[in-house]
């Protein structure tokens, strides 16, 4: 694996790159983590599935959103629009870097609904790991766990969650963009979920949707009092084998 920073010297994006061990130059994948504890706690099992994606023949980015991680940027900086265009600009590295002719965006939890609200250039396919399905959604999930800042803020597990932010997040749904790519899977391991609003607007879009249930602990919360998220294997088994 190969960390690295790419983008512009005013806006750095921390990277790490996983060469595929197989044949190159056919597919790439751009991993979008969650954000605040949860990209924490998932971060090992990212981490995993992107050596099991090289493994099967995929080149790899990981890579932390602005104002997150290792990339450059306040904490307050980073918010939903500038995450938006820290995908869409880690989707042209990854061709640039590895000659992939394909690229599918992997996304977990609120990274899933970023990368399907993305609209990435050069993206052809979706796979969204038990995705938040819309920031209004997300925002109330946040507010239970909120306690007061200065100037109305949140703070939500360490992590401020100002006004703006807020704002932002609300604004965030599939509803907002004009075009996804055409094939998109959605990785239930959290049991069934209500995906009737999700389906209609991707058929308005000329995408379809496949649902797939793997049950397995959830990488973004925390396993045992450690920090770290569990690593459902049979989860990312069935991504890397839909992936490559």
């Amino acid at each position: 694996m190969i960390p690295h920073f790419f983008g512009a010297p005013t806006h750095p994006l921390f990277g790490i790159y996983a060469p595929s061990r197989a044949e190159q130059g056919r597919t790439g994948a751009v991993i979008c983590p969650p954000v605040g504890q949860e990209g924490l706690r998932a971060h090992r099992a990212l981490r995993l599935l992107a050596d099991q994606l090289a493994a099967s023949g995929v080149d790899v980015l990981r890579f932390d959103y602005f104002g997150t991680g290792d990339s450059g940027g306040d904490t307050r900086e980073g918010r939903p629009p500038v995450w938006l265009a820290d995908i869409r600009l880690a989707v042209d590295h990854l061709r640039e870097l590895a000659g992939v002719r394909r690229v599918v965006l992997i996304g977990a939890r609120l990274g899933g609904l970023l990368a399907a609200c993305a609209e990435a250039r050069g993206v052809s396919r979706l796979l969204l790991w038990d995705p938040v399905l819309g920031g209004d959604e997300y925002l109330r999930e946040l507010e239970a766990h909120a306690i007061p800042g200065d100037d109305a803020e949140w703070v939500v597990q360490g992590f401020p969650i100002g006004a703006e932010m807020r704002e932002d997040l609300a604004a965030l749904t599939v509803g907002a963009v004009e075009r996804v790519p055409p094939d998109v899977r959605i990785v239930l391991s959290q049991g069934p979920t209500n995906l009737a609003a999700w389906r209609e607007q991707l058929l308005q879009r000329r995408a379809r949707l496949d649902v797939l249930e793997v049950n397995g602990p959830a990488a973004w919360e925390e396993d045992g009092d450690f920090g770290a998220g569990a690593v459902p294997t049979n989860v990312l088994r069935q991504i890397v084998a839909w992936t490559s």
